[in-house]
């Protein structure tokens, strides 16, 4: 599958054509990194399109707990499902960078979903990527140790672009312990303790602050979701 079922990330999507369209159909905002672009209980109104960057999506317990629900990144939408079932969002949305968004108005989305075939099929593979990407991840919370959730994750983000010391990664995005925990559903003190693991298992390596991953690793994962 194209998206990235064991760690909620959904991949790059570029169609100039679709996005072109879209853009002349709505108005074009403006997030930074940890902006709150929407809240549960927001009565959107709004269809939006991710232009650029990325989106984190969180949902929240009664106790205060996190996890994120999924991750998006440019081409997908979201607040497609508020808006067809005429219910407020019950996610966060979190600017995880610099995000471009594309919001078009509910009355517009319904006409353009009616009458522009292209758009249509987008927004219905929006909902069947979501779907599935969301079925691997029970799959995943039950099959899969949360240390190798890590080191998915952790893979997923590797700039392989890059080889340092022919031996090593940069990772594209820094994460806290926090954020580590929410992502792949293990509590702040089990995440520490499994980091530390990875370190004395030549996985992970930290220099200047910035953390690496080992090529070995990743070359295991990539091998992993070509499966």
């Amino acid at each position: 599958m194209s998206s990235n079922s064991g760690l909620l990330t959904f991949p790059v999507i570029c169609h100039r054509e679709l996005e072109a369209f879209i853009k002349k159909h709505s108005t074009e905002l403006h997030y930074e990194n940890k902006d709150v672009i929407s809240a549960p209980g927001d009565p959107l109104g709004y269809i939006f399109y991710l232009k650029s960057g990325r989106t984190r999506h969180i949902i929240l317990n009664k106790d205060g707990n996190e996890k994120v629900l999924y991750t998006l990144s440019q081409g997908w939408f979201f607040g497609e499902v508020s808006s067809d079932l005429d219910v407020h969002t019950s996610l966060y949305t979190i600017a995880e960078n610099s995000v471009v968004i594309y919001k078009i108005n509910e009355k517009d989305y319904h006409i353009l979903v009616d009458t522009y075939k292209p758009f249509r099929d987008a927004i219905l593979h929006s909902y069947a990527q979501k779907l599935l990407i969301l079925r691997y991840a029970l799959e995943d919370l039950a099959f899969t140790s949360c240390k190798d959730r890590l080191k998915r994750l952790f893979c997923s983000v590797a700039d392989a672009s890059h080889l340092i010391d022919n031996q090593w990664y940069n990772l594209k995005v820094k994460y806290t312990q926090y954020d580590l925990g929410i992502i792949v559903g293990g509590a702040r003190v089990t995440v520490s303790k499994l980091i530390n693991e990875l370190y004395s298992e030549n996985v992970l390596r930290l220099i200047n602050h910035k953390m690496q991953i080992n090529k070995a690793a990743y070359s295991e994962y990539v091998k992993e979701m070509e499966k």
